[in-house]
């Protein structure tokens, strides 16, 4: 056995803790008595200027363009979001390692840099991301939430090459933030850095894996941040913290050199994507990344050379959408009542603006939900419990079925037969879908343009929740179909509004039944109600415009 698990966390946590600024720290008394929603905190605390308030609470085009007309300089920017970072550890555990100092140093350069020649260095000059823990930024250690790597340094060769190029454009690295074990749970918490906690609702889980990413994001303390999707991993952080959040169609964005918690498996795809709190951000961050400029494709062999097609993808221009929707299950879990009511909102408000929204059956879904789970715990069990025992790691709740897969003695002896029937599987399940989505053409329309889903049963579940019922069922599909998807943030969920199912509801499952009888309508009160749009393969940038086509139609509505 190795080191223990304790004794590697107690190394890291200190590191991190040591790392953080004192003077950006909310002071002890400023902690206590702490409102349910930490969002609020910023503000109401004192601690920040109103130039640091407006810079954080500034969208990334709003910074960009600042910083280039000069209104802003790189470093005040970066000092902001720093010291927002820095409390929202303290309020949220949502960070691993802080590069603070080479970020302010890399602002004073980019500052310097305009200043002599009058010009951005790239489209993201001066503009602060914040990574995933799985993102490698060398020589810092990427711990993906297992202690065997939780102080392991990384060598220059081995920066992601997404890292590379953003840093390329002009991006400004200034945090990594937290994932749970392996990056295999919807919520985040590990034995390396303990349990990150929801912005919005302290009690509630911020989501997973890139749950780190999304409480930075909803406490205002990253502009724009970047995190991985394998079976809604970007999706339902964004979902749980009422954020934007892409997930792409493999290949079109760089993954090479990324961390996996599955190393080389390749039957389901693991994706990175942006997130944040509007839509503009998203669209310009695929339009930087996928770039002449850039050119990922030629140092990433699986990204192909497409670049962001800028011009409009629904056309004739102006006309109406046609929209499949899943209104409230997916034939094996319903949505609790607030994702019901946003769905219900969403669809009357589009049909008002005359938009034609009809029922999607969620056919085989509960199917391709169960392969691509079973997938993991095939391709993981090993991959995963082998590392975690040799330092005494103990075993979540929802990560029950590797360890079960594991202590089989069968690890790391998938053999050919098994392995070609599950591809099968998968290209079938592939093709069905496609055909059934070409068939909703008529005589007179093309196929519908996307599908309107919930997110997650959950607008936020409780922490360690999803340990006792663990569903990525809305997302995981889209992962094993390889389909774009994107959140779309609607509400609030409202106690008045949003009452139990009543007593003569039947659930689809026992699964379902203990699933709606964890709603309470007084606990979940303002968490945030998220839906997610998916689009067929590599229509990302129509899908990105129909969610803007969508956002719009609820403000104009007074919805969002």
């Amino acid at each position: 056995m190795g080191q223990h698990y304790e004794e590697i966390a107690a190394i890291a946590i200190a590191r991190r803790d040591g790392a953080l600024p004192k003077e950006y720290m909310l002071p002890s008394e400023a902690l206590k008595d702490l409102p349910q929603n930490l969002t609020t905190v910023p503000k109401s605390s004192g601690h920040f200027t109103a130039e640091e308030l407006e810079i954080t609470n500034s969208e990334a085009d709003t910074i960009l363009l600042n910083i280039k007309n000069k209104k802003w300089t790189s470093l005040k920017v970066a000092e902001a979001f720093c010291k927002a970072a820095v409390v929202a550890q303290q309020l949220t555990n949502c960070l691993t390692e802080i590069l603070i100092p080479e970020a302010l140093a890399r602002a004073k350069f980019l500052d310097e840099y305009l200043a002599e020649n009058g010009e951005v260095i790239g489209p993201l000059h001066g503009l602060p991301i914040s990574l995933k823990d799985c993102l490698i930024t060398p020589p810092y250690p990427s711990s993906i939430g297992m202690a065997c790597y939780a102080n392991e340094a990384t060598a220059p060769e081995d920066e992601t090459v997404l890292v590379t190029l953003l840093a390329k454009l002009g991006a400004v690295f200034y945090v990594k933030t937290t994932t749970p074990t392996a990056m295999m749970m919807m919520e985040t918490i590990s034995a390396v850095w303990g349990e990150t906690n929801g912005a919005y609702h302290s009690g509630c889980s911020p989501g997973g894996s890139s749950g780190g990413e999304g409480a930075l994001l909803a406490m205002r303390a990253s502009p724009l941040g970047v995190g991985t999707d394998i079976g809604g991993s970007i999706r339902i952080p964004s979902a749980f913290n009422h954020l934007y959040g892409l997930k792409p169609t493999f290949g079109r964005f760089p993954v090479y050199g990324a961390k996996s918690g599955i190393t080389g498996q390749d039957f389901i795809y693991s994706n990175n994507g942006p997130m944040a709190r509007s839509l503009e951000p998203l669209k310009l961050y695929c339009a930087a990344v996928l770039s002449d400029t850039a050119k990922p494709w030629l140092y990433d062999p699986k990204c192909l050379p497409v670049p962001w097609r800028s011009e409009p993808q629904v056309t004739p221009a102006g006309r109406k959408l046609r929209i499949g929707i899943i209104s409230d299950n997916d034939g094996q879990i319903s949505v609790h009542p607030p994702i019901a009511r946003g769905l219900a909102m969403t669809k009357a408000a589009l049909e008002a603006a005359g938009h034609e929204v009809f029922e999607w059956s969620p056919e085989d879904h509960p199917e391709m939900t169960y392969a691509l789970n079973t997938s993991f715990h095939t391709l993981g069990g090993a991959a995963i419990m082998g590392l975690t025992k040799e330092n005494s790691e103990p075993v979540y709740g929802s990560m029950k079925n590797y360890e079960a897969t594991f202590n089989k003695g069968e690890t790391g002896t998938l053999g050919p037969t098994k392995l070609r029937s599950m591809i099968a599987t998968r290209n079938a399940y592939q093709k069905k879908y496609l055909d059934r989505w070409t068939a909703t053409a008529t005589s007179d329309k093309a196929p519908m343009d996307i599908i309107l889903l919930p997110a997650s049963p959950w607008t936020a579940p409780k922490l360690g929740l999803t340990q006792e019922v663990f569903w990525v069922n809305f997302t995981g599909v889209f992962n094993l179909l390889d389909y774009p998807a994107c959140t779309l943030p609607v509400t609030f969920a409202d106690k008045a509004k949003d009452p139990k199912r009543p007593a003569e509801w039947k659930p689809l499952s026992e699964d379902d039944k203990i699933l709606q009888d964890s709603y309470d309508p007084e606990f979940y009160h303002g968490t945030p109600i998220t839906l997610q749009c998916v689009a067929r393969r590599f229509e990302d940038e129509k899908l990105l415009e129909c969610v803007g086509i969508v956002a719009d139609v609820l403000k104009a509505a007074g919805i969002s």
